[in-house]
């Protein structure tokens, strides 16, 4: 009996190459996945942290006397495009134990999280004189 001489490929060595192909497709599409993941939380920390920035810079602005009674307008707001998806929550508070100084929280809001920054902040405390 002649030696068969056939030189294609069987399907076998298909189904196996296929299989190879598919899993090493798998895991790029799950590295590309994580890869853009990571991107937009990068993204979204870069903006929230640029954003409570921005307010704190403002609070820096602020007097004593304003300090301690935020005006509607700082307490609480949203910001422009395009940032409109984002918004801001301000408290300031007097801390009972140092004159001049006030707990600041701010919170930068977004549909599904939120982020906080607690600071403190002097302000010297106003002077008063005695009339002799």
């Amino acid at each position: 009996m002649p030696a068969r001489t056939d030189r294609g490929i069987t399907l076998f060595e298909t189904v196996a190459a296929l299989t190879m192909v598919s899993m090493t497709a798998v895991g790029a599409l799950a590295a590309v996945a994580s890869e853009l993941r990571t991107t937009e939380r990068a993204r979204r920390a870069l903006e929230t942290e640029a954003l409570a920035s921005q307010r704190m810079d403002f609070l820096s602005m602020m007097t004593d006397q304003e300090l301690q009674s935020l005006p509607d307008s700082v307490k609480q707001g949203k910001f422009d495009k395009p940032f409109g998806e984002y918004s801001w929550e301000t408290a300031a508070t007097v801390e009972s134990a140092q004159a001049g100084v006030y707990n600041i929280t701010i919170s930068i809001n977004w549909p599904k999280n939120s982020y906080l920054v607690h600071t403190a902040q002097y302000r010297r405390p106003p002077l008063t004189t005695r009339s002799r």
